[in-house]
């Protein structure tokens, strides 16, 4: 097999891409796509080549799934997940979400209860309501271990919400969009919940195939049979969602010989001949699937960093599974980030709040790099646009949020006397807030010491806003201010528990160590580069 060029660029745009055309027709030609969940790759060769031949033969009559169209599924589940599962547990459709649905029309009652974990999926919470019953949320936790965020599912709250009304519980394997893959002992305390209290699980198992080392993907086949129906397409794998092949395994002899019944009184189980061609295809297409994960790991790796180094104050996941990011963007202070990034950045992202999270957003890396790289890119922007240094003297109503600040971290924080933070130099020094999205997080002054060189000092962040890149950008904007009014030098005291931030940012220790206020500090200097 030739390795896949993963970073070729494909125009997909006039070819009634819901992804791209819709999002353009709608917001403009200047938008760039990074939001519903299909991949910006060509598919496999030998899927393609597969289509090929079919087509050639001419001929498009009616179509059944025949047996090598079961076997394929039960193979690539052996071989894949290490799952063995039956040919006749296969019952097709026309795409997880209608299944979905159906299922829940099946095999509930209006006024039941069905309990999802957002965030989660937003077909998630149209197929239940829709269908006129009652949802119910076991909101995932969010922890964080190693400095990473973690998402668990809450087994206590979950037994809590169930009552005589609560019939079946969905859930997302791996998780759209927060990228958990659970794992066995995860799933088989949900299955031990479900059994206790009878409920049917539904496990949307769409994303499989995408999982990243060291994580390993358990299906909840691999658990348990009992009342338990997973619902998988190679749509999501191999890029060909438009060709809507989708299946039902279940084990459950009853719940499946209800359900089959069902579709075949809907007349929905005739087959697709381009569609069945392409997963039998498909899943020969291994080594197409391994190459497609380096790249799209690689890429994730280089999403969450960016994220990480350019816009610190969002906090991004780093995906186990899917091609999907999941950034909270709390920290942004508006009422929509899908929206800022779209107006700010033209770039659009799936909303939070289609998920039932409304401060985050869905960042889709299956993209060629360069790709990524200028959706990124447009996201710093918009993130950036957000700060904004607002000068001020003591007469000003802005003073009193620096001298707030400064309270709290000299006074508060680090015991040093007022009288020594608010000096004989506070009428005449300029006074700096930093503030991001309107709000306030931190400050700084300056004074001319002596003809072109300024002193920087009371440099500030709250506490709750430390380790987000904020003092940073302060000492940035305050820098380039000085530098852009004919600073030729500028000089800080730093105090040494963060002198390394300063010589990140290019100041040079000037002598001894010495005290300050009690603490120690030593003196740095950076100087107006030429040119």
């Amino acid at each position: 097999m030739l390795r896949p060029d993963f970073d070729q660029i494909v125009d997909r745009r006039n070819t009634a891409s819901f992804k791209w055309d819709l999002v353009q027709r709608l917001y403009g030609d200047d938008v760039l796509p990074m939001w519903i969940a299909d991949m910006d790759f060509i598919t496999c060769p030998k899927i393609i080549e597969a289509l090929n031949r079919r087509i050639e033969h001419g001929i498009f009559g009616y179509t059944f799934r025949g047996q090598e169209y079961y076997n394929a599924i039960a193979d690539w589940y052996a071989k894949r997940y290490g799952v063995q599962i039956q040919p006749d547990w296969i019952v097709n459709g026309p795409g997880v979400v209608p299944m979905l649905s159906f299922l829940i029309e099946k095999l509930t009652q209006p006024g039941d209860k069905v309990i999802i974990q957002p965030p989660v999926y937003p077909p998630f919470f149209r197929v239940v309501e829709n269908n006129g019953r009652r949802l119910v949320r076991n909101d995932l936790i969010r922890d964080v271990v190693d400095g990473k965020t973690v998402w668990k599912m809450d087994y206590e709250k979950l037994e809590s919400l169930i009552d005589d009304r609560t019939k079946m519980l969905i859930i997302s394997n791996p998780h759209n969009p927060v990228g958990r893959v659970w794992t066995f002992e995860e799933l088989n305390m949900l299955y031990k919940i479900a059994r206790k209290y009878d409920l049917v699980i539904l496990s949307d198992e769409i994303h499989a195939d995408i999982i990243y080392k060291p994580s390993k993907f358990t299906s909840f086949l691999a658990v348990g049979h009992e009342g338990v129906v997973v619902l998988n397409s190679p749509g999501k794998t191999f890029n060909i969602a438009g060709l809507t092949n989708s299946y039902a395994i279940i084990p459950d002899r009853t719940i499946r010989r209800e359900y089959k019944n069902y579709m075949e009184n809907l007349e929905l189980l005739s087959g697709n001949i381009l569609s069945l061609e392409a997963l039998k295809a498909a899943y020969e297409c291994d080594d197409w699937v391994d190459e497609l994960l380096k790249y799209l790991e690689a890429n994730r790796d280089f999403a969450y960093q960016y994220i990480k180094t350019n816009m610190p104050a969002l906090v991004p996941s780093h995906p186990e599974g899917t091609y999907l990011m999941w950034i909270d963007c709390s920290e942004l202070n508006v009422e929509s980030p899908a929206k800022l990034f779209l107006e700010k950045g033209r770039v659009y992202l799936n909303d939070g709040a289609d998920f039932g999270a409304p401060n985050c957003v869905r960042l889709n890396f299956a993209c060629p790099k360069s790709v990524l790289r200028e959706g990124l890119e447009r996201m710093k922007m918009a993130y950036h646009s957000g700060f904004e240094l607002r000068e001020c003297s003591i007469n000003d109503d802005e003073y009193w949020i620096c001298r707030e600040i400064r309270t709290q971290v000299f006074n508060r924080e680090q015991g040093i006397p007022q009288e020594l933070d608010f000096d004989e130099h506070e009428r005449t020094a300029r006074h700096f807030v930093l503030k991001f999205f309107s709000r306030p997080v931190a400050t700084a002054r300056t004074r001319e010491i002596e003809p072109g060189i300024w002193k920087i000092e009371r440099v500030a962040v709250k506490k709750q806003d430390r380790g987000k890149g904020f003092g940073k950008k302060l000492m940035n904007l305050v820098e380039e201010k000085l530098f852009s009014e004919g600073a030729k030098k500028l000089t800080l005291n730093a105090q040494i528990q963060v002198k390394d931030f300063y010589t990140k940012l290019g100041y040079n220790i000037i002598g001894a160590e010495f005290l300050e206020a009690g603490i120690p500090h030593v003196k740095c200097e950076k100087s107006k580069m030429e040119g």
